[in-house]
């Protein structure tokens, strides 16, 4: 039987991320997301401040590395090989055990995979706003949301080119808004309904 896992995509700042850490502690499984970074630079041999630079991003198809890797990409843009080698490594840690992925097309990935929660974290603009700078610290509020925007417009463009499709509500089980249930009760209610409709050892 698959290990039970859940995918969590979010908007900036709708501390989808921190949503995930807490479910994490309190399921007592494993939250991936930096840890994936971290594996892309390793199996890429690559610095992991050059996958930060494009991770999540869509990239420039003219922006081309004549280099060959662990998986023997070809030639290909940094982001399309820095998305192949994350789908691989996503397939991998769904397989090792139960545990919660953050982003990166998680679910779209998954998708058709027994055993796993997809979940969407959202909030109103203006809560992201004020959470980009009074929770994450990113600056004033013009400046917060601006990078909203940015990062908005970025991931939009990134599921475009690798989903093939603008995001869907079809695309998830479950889309909660921080702004009605805070990160406690999002993570609350992902909980029970993960231990109630997958299956755990």
């Amino acid at each position: 039987m698959e290990p039970p896992v859940i995918t969590i995509s979010r908007q900036f700042a709708s501390m989808g991320r921190s949503v995930a850490q807490r479910l994490a502690a309190d399921l007592g499984i494993n939250f991936m997301d930096r840890d994936i970074v971290k594996e892309t630079a390793k199996r890429m041999n690559l610095p992991i401040s050059e996958i930060s630079l494009h991770d999540e991003r869509p990239g420039s198809s003219g922006f081309i590395m004549r280099k060959s890797y662990l998986f023997n990409f070809g030639v290909y843009s940094i982001s399309k090989q820095i998305f192949e080698a994350q789908r691989s490594i996503i397939s991998d840690f769904a397989e090792q055990g139960p545990c919660i992925i953050v982003g990166r097309l998680a679910e779209e990935i998954l998708r058709g995979r027994p055993n796993t929660l997809r979940v969407y974290i959202c909030a109103p603009f203006d809560d992201r706003v004020a959470n980009c700078a009074e929770k994450l610290l990113m600056g004033n509020e013009e400046d917060c949301e601006k990078d909203i925007k940015k990062v908005d417009a970025a991931r939009a463009a990134y599921r475009r080119r690798f989903a093939g499709h603008d995001l869907q509500p079809e695309d998830f089980d479950l889309m909660l808004s921080t702004s009605r249930f805070g990160i406690e009760g999002c993570a609350a209610i992902i909980g029970d309904i993960a231990k109630k409709h997958l299956k755990w050892d």
